[in-house]
């Protein structure tokens, strides 16, 4: 089974670079149902529960290069200038991007820089896509604040808001003021702070600077 999905994968990947016209409607289904196979998954439940990045060393994904090859075939698919979101928003859907969003928990910061990467692509291709991610992601943090013991992926998620912001017209809408108070400065209370207050920090400062 293993085998059948790197095979296939290798398939996908190659046609892409070979044809630069491989990307027709027909491949959509068949790269997304390939992609959700492969990535998706129940995370592991964390080894080391006192976890310190200054000290300790983060569990790696043991099939990494077996992911790495989908994120990258991913990204290629994504970022070809074939690419039509008119299509892809049939398959790339509120359900996928909630299975993404999940899987920045894990404790492989490689997988967590691809979806990162990933994560950006999808806000700046599906505008249809783009409040749904800006609440889950409010959520998540609100969730990691006042529920959650850790969370392996607020640096990431972190960053992509800092893009995000970026791109706010002025003057900023009610919502992004609501971000600031009540999802933003609470992140100073986690135990893990260290861990994303560089990434906290610039936020705060690209926000009140556009206040």
């Amino acid at each position: 089974m293993q085998r059948n999905k790197k095979s296939g994968s290798k398939r996908v990947h190659r046609s892409h670079h070979i044809d630069k016209d491989a990307i027709v409607e027909t491949i959509y289904p068949a790269v997304i149902k390939m992609v959700g196979k492969n990535i998706f998954r129940v995370l592991p439940p964390s080894e080391n529960f006192e976890f310190d990045p200054e000290e300790d060393e983060p569990t790696l994904e043991v099939s990494w290069l077996h992911l790495q090859l989908v994120y990258e075939l991913f990204l290629c698919f994504l970022e070809s200038p074939d690419f039509q979101a008119s299509i892809g928003k049939k398959y790339i859907d509120q359900r996928f991007v909630l299975k993404l969003l999940d899987l920045f928990d894990s404790e492989d910061p490689r997988e967590r820089d691809f979806l990162k990467t990933v994560l950006h692509r999808i806000y700046g291709k599906f505008l249809g896509l783009r409040a749904f991610i800006r609440k889950h992601i409010n959520n998540m943090f609100l969730r990691f604040v006042y529920e959650a013991d850790s969370f392996n992926g607020v640096g990431e998620l972190l960053e992509i808001l800092g893009s995000i912001i970026n791109g706010f017209a002025l003057p900023l809408k009610q919502e992004h003021k609501v971000f600031l108070v009540k999802v933003l400065l609470p992140l100073h209370k986690p135990k893990c702070l260290s861990l994303y207050h560089a990434q906290r920090k610039r936020r705060l400062t690209i926000l009140a600077g556009r206040q």
